[in-house]
């Protein structure tokens, strides 16, 4: 992420305007979602304009994978964990199997600014359900949890692998630029733009 990035979610913590995505007959159930990312400047707005949309509620959020684990372990388990594809520097990948081990009906999505063919089939081997690439506009996010966890590994939802089946993964291969870039980051940019409510005299 680059340092204009940074600034537009930093601006984004404390501001509370709604930015709703378009609701369809199929996204009419409230799913319950968290995100896990130790980028608590990006994980944070992005939690909060999550569950400003009707058919979302995302109540927690985790900066390691330890503490979703120990969450998991003690907590009835949400409909979808948005999991961060790097946490701390390492990948994120490993904490795929024992999401699912300790909740075998929760869909995992990998969070990403861009994806490639290896993250995605190492992902779809580990039992994630797709990508989610904040590169996608927000009513796109929004529709692709609710594609997840009607129909988990559906084409779109590993993007490269649905353009590139025929083609064999190799580690550290490039990332395409699936999506349209900075879409998350300017849903954040408008969130930003709200007015601030001038405090009562």
């Amino acid at each position: 992420m680059d340092s204009s990035e940074n600034a537009v979610i930093s601006k984004a913590q404390g501001r509370s305007a709604p930015i709703r995505a378009s609701v369809t007959g199929s996204e009419r159930r409230v799913l319950r979602v968290w995100v896990v990312d130790d980028n608590a400047a990006l994980r944070e707005p992005f939690a909060q304009l999550l569950t400003k949309q009707p058919s979302l509620r995302c109540r927690r959020q985790f900066g390691s994978a330890q503490a979703v684990l120990a969450a998991l372990a003690e907590e009835r388990p949400p409909d979808v964990i948005l999991l961060h594809i790097y946490l701390a520097g390492q990948s994120g990948l490993p904490a795929i199997k024992p999401i699912k081990k300790l909740a075998p009906s929760v869909k995992v999505l990998m969070l990403t600014m861009f994806s490639n063919s290896y993250d995605e089939t190492e992902a779809l081997r580990a039992g994630a359900s797709g990508f989610v690439l904040m590169s996608h506009e927000l009513g796109d996010i929004v529709k692709l949890i609710h594609k997840a966890h009607r129909n988990p590994g559906a084409p779109g939802l590993f993007p490269n692998l649905s353009v590139q089946k025929e083609a064999a993964p190799k580690p550290g291969a490039r990332a395409t630029g699936t999506g349209r870039r900075l879409g998350l980051v300017g849903a954040l940019r408008r969130l930003c733009a709200a007015p601030r409510r001038q405090p009562a005299s």
